[in-house]
């Protein structure tokens, strides 16, 4: 993605959680948490003071479908500029701000007890895109055989750890209900889950760029000899 473009999602970003929170203190203080507790919709009526929260809940997905689908156009097309070129893609990395969006997961602590709602556990997922720093520094690199050896040692090594993070989880959390609720295992389950998808996603390009970075420093030193 151009500059313009990165500036323009995280401010967008920034101005949907902005906006998330501001709708849900008007709510909380001036429309009896209203859409923010749990509530019984088959007898909901709209009334106006709904509208803050209505319209950044929709915003907020709008900018979450409209983010995904950019970047998937983006992949697609550094896709066959990798192909053409044999050489990594070019990525800006102050993408990897995205990854401060996994801090809205905290707020399923919040969220859950107040209107039953685990989903903004799922959010823990976008710290895997911290990744994008590491993967925006390696913009560019030609994709010789050392390149791919490393590409794909580090692709191994995230594998073992995540497919071993996911067994050890699933066997504590199958023993029986956790702190005597099936509710709290589900939670663990699912903040289990995010964060290790997470790893996956950021763990490769930090040990590739690691791999890449010590063959180039002993590169220089067997120079120096």
């Amino acid at each position: 993605m151009k500059n313009n473009k990165v500036k323009l999602w995280t401010g967008g970003g920034i101005i949907c959680v902005v906006a998330m929170l501001l709708s849900v203190w008007y709510a909380i203080t001036f429309n009896d948490s209203r859409l923010v507790v749990p509530m019984d919709f088959s007898r909901y009526s709209f009334i106006p003071q709904d509208l803050p929260m209505i319209l950044s809940v929709s915003l907020f997905c709008i900018y979450t479908i409209a983010l995904c689908l950019s970047l998937l156009i983006a992949a697609r097309k550094n896709k066959r500029d990798i192909t053409r070129s044999n050489t990594t893609r070019r990525i800006d990395p102050r993408l990897g701000f995205l990854g401060l969006l996994g801090f809205l997961g905290f707020g399923g602590f919040w969220a859950y007890p107040a209107t039953g709602d685990i989903s903004p556990f799922l959010f823990f997922l976008f710290f895997g895109f911290f990744g994008f720093f590491y993967e925006g520094k390696m913009s560019g690199t030609l994709m010789d055989e050392r390149f791919r050896e490393n590409a794909a040692r580090a692709q191994l090594v995230t594998y073992r750890t995540t497919f071993g993070i996911t067994l050890l989880a699933l066997l504590i959390l199958c023993q029986g209900k956790l702190l005597g609720s099936l509710e709290y295992t589900l939670i663990a389950t699912v903040i289990v889950l995010s964060l290790t998808l997470a790893l996956g996603i950021f763990l490769p390009e930090y040990l590739l760029y690691r791999y890449d970075h010590d063959d180039r420093m002993e590169e220089g030193e067997d120079g120096g000899i």
